[in-house]
């Protein structure tokens, strides 16, 4: 090894620096190489082979270097060209953009994306007509009610793939993005699309194709968001919670003369030269409306038939959240599409108030026992809206226009009639119990079944033709008094012979008389809350408090 070094130095002012560097290096390759354990026997190996040691080390050097230059060399000519001769498209994932395009990737590119090395596998409800079979139709075998699923594949996670799209390669990557999650534990992540070329045109077109592939699967349903309370200081969102199909206006209860006056303010508002004629007039284009009367009446009924009648998303919002301040309302309501409908629904029941109730002292009534189950009544949480930030978001300043906001309420009472002044509501549509006209309806309604569906609902034999289904929902409207109860609980009774009309029909006198019986109970009967239990002279007031009841029965003291 001394000779090979000493060589090396007698030679060096005869050679070039490059060559003095490689044989240089080819001694202090071979001094490493010696060190190796089972070096000797590598070298009688090769030597047996006829190859020599030190050509061998050189040969790994050359190719190491070679292959450090490629890659050197190609990531700086691609790096060249994605930033002077590509255009790039970039998602996130709380836009609804981002879901449509992965559903669209794992319908259209199914097969494409089975080629792939690195997948990220995801659990997704099916569409639940796979038990629609021949052997379900004919009877021979029982539904399955359990849900199911199937797995959905999509490119991992800081991987990259090629798609090819008439006749272009695009290119995905996907990108976790730190600084916080998303709720239910989901990391907030990016996709990019790139094209190669100056021309966005490919890029456009594969996202247009997207979007309509989406709004043909919306087509027909009704699709509702909820509010998305971020985690982590992260602004609120709204996300899409579920669609379904489209409610027809005939099966909402209500009057045909208010039915008819709420569809023609809205589809007058929608028109596009409504919008001209309040700005020309200096008035916010905003609409209000107020459903009450009892529970079980149809209020949300009625919105979500409207959203389906007029094609518009419905967006719903708890006030009672606890999570909900002034400040995320107003950035909720400023992320309102112009077109929508807003539902607050049970206004009454949320906390929000003119002013706040007095402060109360529990600590001279006894407390009831405390259950692991049940939260205390001295624990309630309650919303951190304001009055006036529930004003000023529905109407402020920068409350979005182009808005339907429906309100529903099971005590018109107990609002504070600020809140409903005319300007915040334009309309209120008073919910009653059933009339008799009502109680056909309900009936006709729920069983008027078409030929087609009489073999997959299996309808009986003997089910009655429509002229006899509609001499059996008079008999029924005779049979139930009419202004007592609600239509969800008629519905009810009906859906416990939802394939025999003539037994509902049967049955609906002891049925109502068993209803009044059980009113009359508890309208009798002492009812404890919250561990107080009122006497005559007295009433229960929420919290478990009791306060001398000097008004009459239906009304309520207002603060």
């Amino acid at each position: 090894m001394n000779k090979l070094v000493g060589t090396s130095h007698a030679l060096s002012p005869r050679l070039p620096l490059g060559a003095q560097s490689l044989i240089g290096a080819l001694g202090i390759t071979t001094l490493l190489f010696e060190r190796l354990p089972g070096y000797d026997r590598i070298r009688r190996i090769m030597r047996g082979l006829g190859i020599d040691t030190n050509t061998a080390a050189g040969a790994v050097m050359v190719s190491t270097a070679l292959i450090t230059c490629y890659n050197l060399g190609y990531s700086t000519i691609a790096g060249l060209i994605d930033r002077y001769y590509s255009t790039s498209v970039r998602i996130n994932s709380e836009d609804t953009l981002f879901g449509d395009f992965f559903t669209w990737l794992s319908e259209e590119q199914a097969a494409d994306l089975n080629l792939s090395r690195i997948l990220s596998a995801k659990k997704v409800a099916g569409d639940g007509t796979d038990h629609m079979n021949e052997g379900y139709l004919r009877g021979r075998e029982r539904p399955r009610g359990k849900q199911v699923y199937r797995v959905q594949y999509l490119p991992a996670p800081g991987s990259r793939y090629f798609l090819d799209y008439r006749g272009h390669k695009i290119r995905i990557m996907m990108e976790e993005v730190g600084g916080g999650l998303m709720t239910h534990g989901f990391q907030r992540r990016t996709v990019w699309l790139r094209s190669y070329g100056r021309d966005p045109a490919v890029l456009k077109e594969l996202l247009e194709e997207v979007l309509q592939k989406s709004n043909a699967r919306d087509e027909g349903k009704t699709i509702v968001f909820h509010a998305n309370m971020s985690p982590h200081g992260r602004p609120p969102s709204w996300q899409r919670a579920l669609s379904r199909p489209n409610r027809s206006m005939e099966t909402v209860v209500l009057e045909r003369e208010q039915k008819e006056l709420i569809i023609r303010d809205i589809e007058e508002y929608i028109l596009p030269v409504t919008a001209k004629w309040y700005a020309n007039r200096g008035l916010p284009y905003r609409r209000g409306y107020l459903l009450y009367g009892p529970p079980g009446t149809g209020k949300t009924s009625l919105s979500m038939a409207l959203a389906g009648l007029f094609n518009l998303e419905v967006y719903a919002l708890s006030l009672s959240a606890g999570s909900l301040t002034d400040d995320t309302l107003a950035m909720l309501f400023a992320g309102l599409p112009s077109r929508c409908i807003v539902l607050l629904e049970d206004v009454d029941a949320s906390s929000v108030k003119r002013t706040p109730d007095p402060p109360t002292d529990l600590s001279s009534s006894p407390s009831p026992p405390a259950h692991p189950l049940l939260p205390s009544p001295r624990s309630v949480t309650k919303a951190n809206v304001s009055f006036s930030g529930l004003l000023n978001a529905i109407d402020g300043a920068a409350s979005r226009e182009g808005r339907i906001l429906i309100m529903t309420t099971n005590h018109r009472e107990r609002l504070d009639p600020a809140l409903i002044r005319p300007g915040r509501v334009d309309l209120q549509i008073s919910f009653k119990c059933a009339s008799r006209d009502d109680i056909e309806s309900l009936f006709l309604n729920l069983y008027s079944v078409d030929t087609g569906d009489r073999e997959a609902l299996r309808i009986p034999e003997g089910f009655p033709p429509m002229e006899g289904i509609v001499e059996l929902a008079r008999e029924f409207s005779r049979v139930l008094p009419e202004g007592v109860f609600t239509p969800a609980e008629i519905q009810g009774l009906l859906l416990m012979h939802k394939k025999d009309p003539v037994a509902a029909v049967g049955a609906a006198g002891e049925w109502a008389r068993e209803k009044r019986a059980e009113e009359k109970a508890k309208e009798g009967g002492k009812v404890e809350v919250n561990g107080v239990t009122p006497s005559k002279s007295k009433r229960v007031i929420e919290g478990g408090e009791s306060e001398e009841a000097g008004l009459p029965n239906g009304v309520e003291k207002r603060p």
